[in-house]
């Protein structure tokens, strides 16, 4: 009997890119994954790839919309490809976040191939929080956008999403990368993007953005450390993302040439399975 393979892609905004080199691994030995599991930027990764698009599509999908191809320095970053991220931020006033997430909701919809969880080709697991009683939140079915959505929103960056009579937040709150939410499956391959702490020449007073976001990450890693230590996957991949926020699309290309060694030890690890 063949073994299924279970996928957990975490959290890290602009890092969840790495998602898309460990999925053309998977493409390139043709091996599917029996499913997925994904928190935040892995939820959004995850539902597209689940959806039916090769990960070669998706990444053809978000080099043609950000023009991000090619980018490596804030230089490149020119005001035609600043205006295309602009678009996404329909700023909230109400004092819950940011971003209200509407206009992201719209491009979720226009990027994933299904609207309801039943209508995905892989199985899929989104994982939120539930804001109110800080417990996590697993969806398997019901509308896919919205779970999605509710898992990406970073406290303090987007608004609360209300999904399934609860107001829900981001899932790395409670699980950055949900290896342990791929049931039945024989092996759980995890990928976590949120990089390496700061070195330190960067150890310099940060600003309140920062300091807000980095402070999220840190409680992740302790979430992860915990977690590794009493259920592990059979394999976890934590590429070192060094120097890269997780609003960082500008360096794309910096992300790319990190993931190689992360590439080559997927690949290696799941030649075992190719028939």
């Amino acid at each position: 009997m063949d073994a299924k393979i279970g996928l957990a892609l975490g959290g890290g905004s602009a890092r969840g890119l790495v998602h898309i080199f460990a999925l053309e691994v998977f493409d390139k030995l043709g091996i599917r994954p029996a499913a997925i599991a994904g928190t935040s930027a892995g939820a959004i990764i995850g539902a597209i790839y689940a959806s039916g698009k090769s990960a070669e599509e998706i990444r053809n999908q978000i080099d043609s919309r950000f023009a991000l191809k090619g980018s490596t320095s804030s230089r490149s970053l020119d005001g035609r490809k600043l205006m295309k991220i602009a678009r996404l931020m329909d700023l909230d006033f109400s004092g819950v976040g940011l971003i209200r997430g509407k206009k992201i909701s719209c491009l979720l919809d226009e990027m994933i191939n299904a609207e309801d969880f039943r209508d995905l080709r892989i199985p899929l697991t989104v994982v939120a929080t539930d804001f109110w009683n800080s417990s996590e939140v697993v969806i398997r079915e019901g509308p896919l956008v919205p779970a999605v959505k509710a898992s990406m929103s970073v406290p303090g960056v987007f608004s609360p999403v209300c999904h399934v009579e609860r107001l829900l937040v981001d899932g790395a709150c409670v699980n950055p990368v949900p290896w342990d939410r791929l049931e039945d499956c024989d092996v759980r391959i995890g990928i976590n993007v949120l990089g390496s702490p700061y070195s330190e020449n960067q150890r310099k007073s940060p600003r309140a953005t920062k300091m807000v976001v980095s402070s999220f990450e840190i409680m992740q890693r302790r979430i992860l450390s915990l977690k590794t230590r009493y259920d592990p996957p059979d394999l976890l991949l934590s590429p070192p993302l060094e120097d890269l926020g997780i609003f960082y699309f500008r360096r794309v290309e910096s992300l790319y040439k990190q993931c190689e060694p992360m590439v080559g030890r997927l690949r290696e690890f799941l030649g075992d399975f190719v028939k």
